[in-house]
């Protein structure tokens, strides 16, 4: 009764699609008071005074709060991103809380915005922050080698730009908190990754004792990164809710939401890089900037992208600065992949312009310079742990079928049709720190795991009961698995990196094998020897017992036991490795480009799921294809975000999504974990946008050749003028 490997369907899906899932804004108390926010309009001002007197007059509205009176408004007296709250209103009626903001009286001095990053470090730029004395919040060196000897002995040097966007993360839901203070503890939803962080934040901002504050993770309509932050609202609503001994919630509107929740990418890399003639690359050095919005909230963006630079080839000598700078735009904070999507762009545009640029092919240069042994360190200390990077790459091309779709785009376009194909490949970083599960035998058989990890929408439920129900031998459905809630599970970190299935799914390993430990112990007693433990029972002396009749005999006071067990993991780092494909179509007259295929070759360990697994990618891709083709946050001079709600911001759709085929590589290499994963959640949206910008730049070649695309998003205005 083997479940890992098995494309289960997820068990979440009849609650979610019968519409029977609470989300955040589907909760509602009795009583419960709703918050809004009096917003800036502009990116930088300062906040001379703000008048709430007619606000609190307004007809339902409970209480008001600004400046001073206890909630960190406006900090240091002014405000720097458009959106940014100068003061909170609470009121009976939404729609009464939103006529009342309306009433709020602020005066503003409005201060010069610096938006572009480049500018804001030149000298005599507006400050965003004045404690500093500059707008560089942050920046460290990585090096290893000898850059320069390297540099010197060179053959062939190339240097420029690439360029990512700043993107909006966009969840189906936007960010909500509800708040239910009763006089003793408070309780809190919010939509969120990190329900322990927001406990302990809440519990410090509020001085009290953790026992006193439960933070509740209802079902969460997507996230990507965008809320693994404790944000400000959070622990103002939580606040209020505790002053008035009330229940308070807030629920963004979508522009809200779009000038509020952390932007994603906005990362750019100025490189050189030394080779030989034969296409080995010596050396590469550089500066990866961050533009990191109003507030540096110590994401290491820019460094993860400087450590993963290398990506999975073997460069011995290498510098590369990374540097945060603050603009008055919205905070930069992770957005699925978080440095790794940003630093295999980097490089795999680097190998693809040095294979121009020698004459080379492009999976030729990737031959001459992929890690042959590992684990590896790269030259910048990260270690890599196990994969065969050579013959993934060229079982993956095989595959995929990388040569014959290339030969197809050749025969189409003698037809008249401009098809593009392109490929990239990748090494992430995934999982850190550790992660605790709690494993409870219950009265009738069954077991339920209590889970740290936080899902929002990638299936862990079901993933967590196949790799609990696998080490008891027991059948799934007696597995429930519970998330999401402080009540039950002293700590945990939640998801966000790929970590979820490793971390968390280990944990619930080491649960169940500590369950089974337990049990064996009163099976021993039960049977007069000691058993040993298959297919779901205790067995020796030609007897057995099954783990449900251990259980029951537990429970009727026959043998004690330890019936509830509690497991803690520390998970280290873990890499995955890959070959994704993309074909497009490009419309020479307009510039369009539509994807017409995604493919996929991912060596990720153990594969618990296939079915999960392959949605991850799937999602992963379009986000990908997003970056490579669509998305934009875009401000004007003024600090104005212009892509304001969905009606400006370009999400695809169902409608762009590529036909997919998704394969995983046959795990010869799992990770050191007892789960033996590496992670899926992140892969394809940091291999997919390289992969398709490499499709459209040969789309266009077969019209105009020499063409090289260095930034994303790639518009089909940029494409009919370079076609021109």
């Amino acid at each position: 009764m083997r479940y890992i490997g098995r494309p289960i369907p997820r068990v979440e899906d009849d609650v979610i699609l019968s519409g029977r899932a609470q989300y955040l804004d589907d909760i509602e108390p009795p009583g419960v008071l709703y918050a809004g926010f009096v917003r800036s309009p502009y990116a930088h001002a300062k906040v001379l005074r703000v008048d709430l007197s007619d606000v609190r007059q307004s007809k339902g509205v409970v209480a008001a709060f600004g400046p001073g009176e206890g909630f960190d408004f406006a900090p240091g007296g002014k405000v720097r991103y458009q959106g940014e709250a100068v003061a909170m209103v609470v009121a009976r009626d939404r729609y009464l809380l939103q006529d009342a903001i309306e009433k709020a009286v602020v005066d503003y001095e409005p201060l010069p915005a610096v938006v572009d990053m480049f500018e804001a470090m030149r000298e005599g730029a507006p400050l965003v922050d004045e404690s500093l004395g500059t707008n560089i919040a942050y920046e460290a060196v990585y090096q290893g080698g000898d850059v320069e000897k390297a540099m010197r002995e060179a053959e062939v040097r190339i240097e420029g730009r690439i360029s990512t966007q700043r993107l909006v993360p966009s969840a189906m839901e936007p960010r909500g908190v509800l708040a239910v203070y009763d006089g003793h503890s408070l309780t809190i939803w919010s939509s969120t990754q990190v329900p322990f962080d927001i406990r302990k934040e809440v519990a410090k901002h509020l001085d009290l004792p953790l026992s006193r504050v439960r933070v509740i993770q209802p079902f969460v309509g997507g996230a990507f990164g965008s809320k693994l932050l404790v944000y400000p609202e959070e622990l103002w609503v939580s606040k209020a809710a505790y002053l008035m001994k009330a229940a308070v919630k807030w629920v963004a509107t979508r522009t809200e939401d779009f000038k509020t929740t952390t932007h994603g990418r906005a990362l750019v890399l100025d490189y050189k890089v030394g080779a030989a003639r034969d296409g080995r690359v010596l050396a590469i050095e550089g500066v990866v900037y961050a533009d990191a919005g109003a507030y540096y909230w110590g994401e290491g963006l820019a460094d993860t992208a400087a450590q993963m630079l290398p990506g999975p080839y073997d460069i011995r000598h290498g510098r590369v600065r990374a540097v945060a700078v603050l603009t008055n735009k919205t905070p930069l904070s992770a957005y699925r992949g978080a440095g790794r999507p940003e630093a295999t762009f980097f490089i795999e545009r680097i190998m693809d312009r040095l294979a121009d640029e020698l004459g080379l092919d492009r999976v030729e240069i990737r031959r001459r310079n992929l890690i042959r042994e590992l684990p590896y360190t790269n030259v910048f200390g990260i270690t890599y742990d196990t994969g065969d990077y050579p013959g993934t790459f060229e079982r993956g091309l095989e595959r995929l079928g990388y040569r014959q779709l290339k030969k197809w785009a050749d025969e189409e376009f003698k037809k008249g049709r401009v098809l593009g194909v392109g490929f990239s490949i990748y090494v992430e970083i995934t999982t850190f720190g550790f992660e605790v599960a709690v494993l409870r035998a219950e009265r009738d058989g069954s077991f339920t795991l209590y889970t740290a990890v936080t899902p929002h929408g990638q299936g862990l439920a079901t993933a967590l009961a196949q790799v609990v129900a696998d080490e008891l031998e027991v059948p799934m459905e007696r597995v429930r698995v519970v998330w999401g809630d402080t009540a039950y599970v002293p700590d945990g970190i939640g998801t966000m990196g790929s970590r979820s299935i490793t971390a968390g799914g280990s944990a619930a390993v080491l649960a169940a094998r500590k369950l089974k430990g337990e049990l064996a112990k009163a099976a021993e007693k039960l049977l007069g020897c000691r058993p040993e433990y298959r297919e779901g029972s205790f067995i020796c002396g030609g007897n057995s017992l099954s783990i449900s009749d251990v259980v029951k005999a537990v429970y009727r006071g026959k043998v004690e036991a330890n019936l509830t067990v509690e497991a803690v993991y520390q998970a280290d780092a873990t890499f995955p490795f890959g070959v994704h494909v993309a074909v497009v179509e490009l419309d020479p007259e307009t510039g369009f480009v539509k994807p017409l295929l995604y493919k996929s070759y991912d060596d990720v360990g153990v594969v618990v799921n296939p079915l999960l697994a392959a949605g991850q990618v799937m999602g992963g891709a379009l986000q990908g294809i997003a970056q490579a083709l669509y998305e934009e946050a875009i401000y004007d001079q003024s600090g104005n975000l212009v892509t304001a709600n969905l009606a400006f911001y370009y999400v695809p759709t169902a409608a762009e999504a590529p036909r997919y085929e998704v394969y995983f590589a046959e795990p010869h290499h799992p990770s050191k974990h007892p789960t033996g994963t590496k992670g899926i959640g992140e892969a394809a949206a940091i291999a997919s946008t390289p992969a398709v910008v490499a499709a459209v730049e040969d789309a266009i070649r077969r019209l105009k050749p020499g063409v090289r695309i260095d930034k994303t998003p790639i518009t089909p205005e940029e494409i009919w003028r370079a076609l021109r």
